[in-house]
């Protein structure tokens, strides 16, 4: 293995600080949250970054009918509390694609028109991708094997798109932080940081998982990003 690019050193330096933010997210686990500021902002890493965030609200557009074709253009947000931060934190619970509970925040509001196409991709990647009739893999019965990481029916709307051209690409070393599962209880917290286009060898990581640390997956497309172990 290489060694690690100053660049890739810097942006994974921000999100590898997991014992903290494990101790945060177990600190969070001892009451439900529903309000639609607040749970939100469980994906932030720390008080300090869900202080200074944006929390918004998608919105599908309601003239599209469940068997409607739908492009990022049906889909916009509604500011619930404006942050002096970057960061942009959103509940998808109930989206296409998504675990019963999940919530997201992106570090940068440059990112929203790729959110907006995710929210496109996994709506049709949904329609696209048979339910599961049995439970498989740790997923129950009845629930699409996708979800906007880019798994099932989706992956291949995103291949496509960056084949084509286009995919909207997020800001290179931003960071997303999602926190998803069957319930707030059971949430996985999973960090990557994209790097859209970037080669392995770019940013000295290998390009498949090593035990001993991050890599890039899906080096050389769009969806380029780097995957921090066990988060």
């Amino acid at each position: 293995m290489k060694p690690i690019s100053l660049f890739a050193l810097g942006v994974m330096a921000v999100a590898m600080s997991a014992p903290a933010q494990a101790q945060v997210y177990e600190e969070r686990r001892t009451h439900t949250v529903t309000d639609p500021i607040e749970k939100p902002l469980l994906a932030a890493p720390n008080a300090a970054m869900a202080r200074n965030a944006t929390v918004v609200k998608w919105i599908r557009n309601p003239a599209k009918s469940p068997e409607d074709d739908v492009t990022a253009a049906d889909f916009t947000f509604e500011v619930l509390r404006p942050g002096p931060g970057r960061m942009v934190c959103y509940d998808l619970t109930g989206w296409p694609g998504e675990r019963p509970w999940s919530v997201e925040c992106t570090s940068s509001d440059a990112n929203m028109a790729r959110i907006a196409q995710n929210r496109a991709f996994a709506e049709m990647g949904a329609k696209a991708q048979p339910l599961l009739a049995t439970a498989s893999g740790g997923r129950p019965a009845g629930r699409p094997v996708l979800s906007s990481s880019g798994t099932g029916g989706i992956r291949d709307l995103v291949v496509a798109a960056g084949k084509d051209g286009t995919r909207e690409l997020p800001e290179v070393g931003t960071i997303w932080y999602n926190l998803r599962g069957d319930s707030q209880d059971t949430a996985i917290w999973h960090t990557f940081i994209a790097m859209p286009n970037f080669m392995a060898d770019e940013v000295g990581l290998p390009n498949v998982r090593d035990a001993g640390g991050a890599w890039l997956m899906f080096e050389g497309t769009p969806d380029a990003h780097i995957m921090i172990s066990g988060r």
